[in-house]
């Protein structure tokens, strides 16, 4: 029915490696690159000097590229390292919320057996350890609000029907291609959607911290 993210930590994790190794090649060729002899500075009055000082500025010229490119691999390095991590905290979340699936709805319930829309999210994180607030509301208040386009597995999705203001009516985990696992309404039981499944509704994300 869905998709699990495209970037498991293993991945990551070697592309974190590879980026780090990737660091050490620019800095060696850094290093490597010749010398200006000191005779071209000094030979032949101004024609040579001339000749060194462009030396000079290619040589200026290339360790600032080198070091730019070393700039965004280490950049790349550091941004894979986190996303490595993240990815590793949010797996025992996406692995209980899918146990979830098929437990039927009730209002103001929080597991194991029934759930609301709170309730449901609240539950599946308290597998990595963090206690979210029983509330729609208090959810979205706490969260890092982040763009929809930006949507991770383990971000909240939350939703204002046609026309509400104030603290969103609903919850979903995100857990990859523009799925959650939530738990809908009285009747429905919890289950895998598209995170566009309410038509007209305004949809915002947040990040557990």
């Amino acid at each position: 029915m869905f998709t699990e993210r495209t970037h498991p930590t293993g991945l990551r994790l070697r592309r974190a490696l590879t980026g780090l190794c990737l660091l050490g090649v620019s800095l060696t060729s850094v290093a490597a690159l010749p010398a200006t002899p000191a005779s071209a500075q000094v030979a032949d009055g101004g024609g040579d000097l001339a000749a060194a000082r462009q030396v000079a500025e290619r040589r200026a010229a290339e360790h600032r590229r080198q070091s730019e490119m070393t700039k965004e691999r280490t950049d790349a390095f550091l941004a894979d390292l986190a996303a490595a991590a993240q990815s590793a905290r949010v797996q025992p979340v996406i692995d209980k919320a899918h146990t979830g699936i098929g437990r039927p709805y009730v209002r103001g319930a929080a597991g194991p057996n029934a759930f609301d829309c709170s309730g449901f999210t609240r539950w599946a994180w308290q597998a990595a350890g963090v206690d979210l607030p029983h509330y729609s509301g208090a959810q979205w208040a706490i969260t890092q609000h982040i763009a929809v386009d930006d949507l991770q597995p383990g971000d909240i999705v939350f939703f204002w029907g046609p026309g509400e203001r104030g603290d969103p009516s609903h919850v979903g985990l995100y857990i990859g291609d523009g799925q959650m696992i939530h738990a809908p309404g009285s009747g429905r039981s919890v289950r895998v959607e598209s995170i566009w499944y309410w038509q007209g509704a305004r949809v915002a994300a947040g990040r557990v911290g």
